[in-house]
């Protein structure tokens, strides 16, 4: 079940919808106007989307609106979790074709039940809702791909209680499809020694999303892109494959989580 929009989502919508329907334009019509598709506009209009900054500033150009009248209700928007050095990567991953994870210590937010969320970010529920908002992306129409590898101590280290990381787990093992792969790096072979980060693709280039102590760092910068992709395959080196990690997740819920 998908998460239901935050309210200033739900007002960013209704305003577009409002200002679309003075104006005399069919969604059809304004979608034409700004190069997005009819249905794209529709889930908009719903709250069913967080669109990106240039997307608002379009509708509100084709609409002839005063400078600022949707902008204003984005950026009350872009004020909302999660924090403000995180919002670049979240225009970056709403526009992905694919990604590649690497977590060292937890399950990718990605595949994140609500439980293990919760957990993991101490009842903060307006976090909760904002990283299972994230993972919509993984069932739109055009779903990106997702390529995970996880090290080994991930799934031992204990976040929420047993019966969370038992349902974790085995949705972890549930989500592995052609366009969702999740690898387990064995601890003992796992070359970095660092946090975790994820490559996301956007418009043919890559950006980076790189976590440290303080702070998230997003980064597009070619050498930072080259070392983190050639540190990517290093870990993949060592990993297990596909068909293993299932297996290796499903012995660790038997042994470890029930």
């Amino acid at each position: 079940m998908g998460t239901p929009p935050g309210p200033t989502l739900l007002k960013l919508g209704a305003a577009i919808r409002r200002y679309r329907q003075a104006a005399g334009f069919t969604q059809a019509q304004l979608a034409q106007r700004i190069n997005y598709s009819e249905g794209w506009l529709s889930n908009l209009e719903t709250g069913q989307l967080r669109p990106r900054r240039k997307a608002v500033d379009a509708v509100e150009k084709a609409l002839g609106l005063p400078n600022g009248v949707l902008m204003d209700l984005y950026d009350l928007l872009t004020e909302e979790t999660p924090p403000g050095w995180f919002r670049p990567w979240l225009e970056e991953e709403r526009a992905a074709t694919g990604f590649r994870s690497f977590e060292p210590m937890v399950v990718t937010g990605f595949l994140q039940r609500e439980e293990y969320a919760r957990a993991l970010l101490n009842g903060d529920e307006a976090a909760v809702t904002a990283r299972l908002e994230r993972q919509e992306i993984l069932v739109r129409s055009n779903p990106p791909t997702l390529r995970c590898v996880i090290d080994e101590m991930a799934l031992y280290r204990e976040v929420g209680d047993a019966a969370v990381m038992r349902a974790q787990l085995e949705y972890l093992v549930s989500r592995v499809s052609p366009l969702i792969t999740v690898q387990v790096v064995p601890a003992a072979a796992n070359p970095h020694r660092g946090g975790g980060f994820t490559l996301a693709t956007v418009d043919g280039g890559e950006v980076a999303y790189v976590e440290t102590a303080v702070r998230g760092m997003v980064t597009s910068n070619r050498e930072d892109i080259s070392v983190l992709s050639h540190t990517w395959e290093s870990i993949r080196t060592f990993t297990l494959s596909q068909q293993e990690s299932v297996e290796f997740i499903t012995r660790v819920v038997a042994e470890r989580w029930t």
